[in-house]
């Protein structure tokens, strides 16, 4: 409770709190819109939930058939169960009226649900839905952050905002457990992973009894040139700037006052190292460098030894409130900075728990019901 009181206090809440909030008022699941009334349409959003939950699921089945007879590797099925849960259903199969037609039709999922039957399949299904969740949450967060300015004042589109900001967080959460995972597991089995072969996010239209890829909807990704950063949302990022600069002062003023000699190596050689380089990226997107020479210690995370790096859990926070307001997610480096403080936590024996986002029991992106618009 104590650390609960000091991140409301800064400008961090735990991101397991947001998302209950957050996703207990609007689904992420496949609402469809049927457009001009000759089709039906799924958005980035819905797809991307759905891709992931479909990677989840299928890679827990492919984990238990391929590994069924290694207790030790069968075991890594565990993390892929407890995402698929965060993520919901992979498709409802929701029936919808489409013009001309006299009765309501059941939707088939948009792509062929395959489980991996073998070894190669198996890897290669890790490494393509590792990069393609990890690309999707970036391509939502960079599509909320661009959608905040013009999504106020509209209660409808203030809430697929919600939706969308809350799922990026999940998808890029999930990209870097994936990595983490997939390694392991590539190694506890003697393999290598193979090239990823991403595949791009898109809307996609039910047409004639198929899905069809949107091509009509250019994705916020792919414009050459990028919404400024609104007074709210720089901002926002100042403030997440001086949150994850003061972690670093704090931590690196904490290890100095200790005895531990392998703590003041880390936090020197690679802690510092680490959090300067994303701070510098993110200083220069924002244009200003609001940083401060000297920080007041934070509440219950001073002190010395390995409570002076008790700070990085928080910095892991810090990363998901800052995915949907810096203007370029992947310079600044949001997933290989997450990834890299979990495995420093991990080696100094701090109990890192789920990542961000990924803990079934407080955040989970609930399917909405099926509703198509006149």
């Amino acid at each position: 409770m104590a650390n609960l009181t000091l991140m409301k206090k800064t400008w961090i809440v735990p991101l397991t709190l947001a998302l209950t909030v957050s996703l207990s008022l609007a689904g992420c699941g496949v609402r469809i819109d049927d457009g001009s009334g000759d089709g039906v349409r799924a958005d980035q959003t819905q797809i991307a939930r759905y891709r992931a939950s479909a990677c989840q699921e299928a890679i827990s089945d492919g984990i238990k058939q391929v590994f069924a007879g290694s207790p030790n590797l069968l075991a890594f099925k565990d993390g892929f169960e407890a995402r698929s849960k965060v993520l919901g259903p992979r498709w409802p199969r929701p029936q919808v009226k489409i013009a001309g037609k006299e009765k309501p039709e059941t939707l088939p999922e948009p792509q062929p649900y395959r489980i991996p039957g073998n070894g190669e399949a198996l890897m290669q299904k890790l490494v393509d839905c590792q990069v393609d969740t990890l690309n999707d949450g970036l391509t939502l967060a960079a599509l909320a952050r661009e959608s905040q300015e013009s999504s106020q004042g509209n209660k409808d589109a203030v809430a697929q905002l919600k939706q969308t900001t809350a799922l990026a967080k999940v998808l890029v959460a999930t990209g870097v457990a994936m990595e983490r995972e997939n390694k392991q597991l590539a190694q506890a089995a003697s393999v290598t992973l193979p090239p990823a072969n991403p595949s791009k996010l898109s809307p996609w239209r039910y047409q004639d009894g198929k899905w069809h890829r949107d091509k009509t909807v250019v994705n916020a990704k792919d414009k050459e040139e990028k919404t400024p950063l609104s007074d709210q949302q720089k901002s926002e990022l100042s403030r997440g700037i001086k949150q994850l600069d003061s972690l670093r002062y704090n931590i690196e003023k904490n290890a100095a006052q200790g005895r531990d000699n392998q703590l003041k190596q880390l936090v020197s050689e690679e802690i510092t190292p680490l959090l300067r380089r994303q701070l510098q990226e993110l200083v220069t997107q924002l244009g200003t460098d609001p940083r401060e020479a000297v920080y007041q210690p934070f509440e219950n995370l001073s002190g010395s030894d390995k409570q002076a790096a008790a700070g990085l859990k928080i910095a892991s926070e810090v990363q998901m409130n800052l995915l949907t307001v810096t203007p370029d997610a992947k310079a600044a480096l949001i997933a290989q900075t997450l990834s890299s403080l979990v495995d420093l936590q991990e080696r100094l024996g701090q109990d890192t728990g789920s990542l961000p986002g990924l803990n079934a029991k407080d955040a989970q992106v609930k399917t909405a019901k099926v509703g198509v618009k006149p």
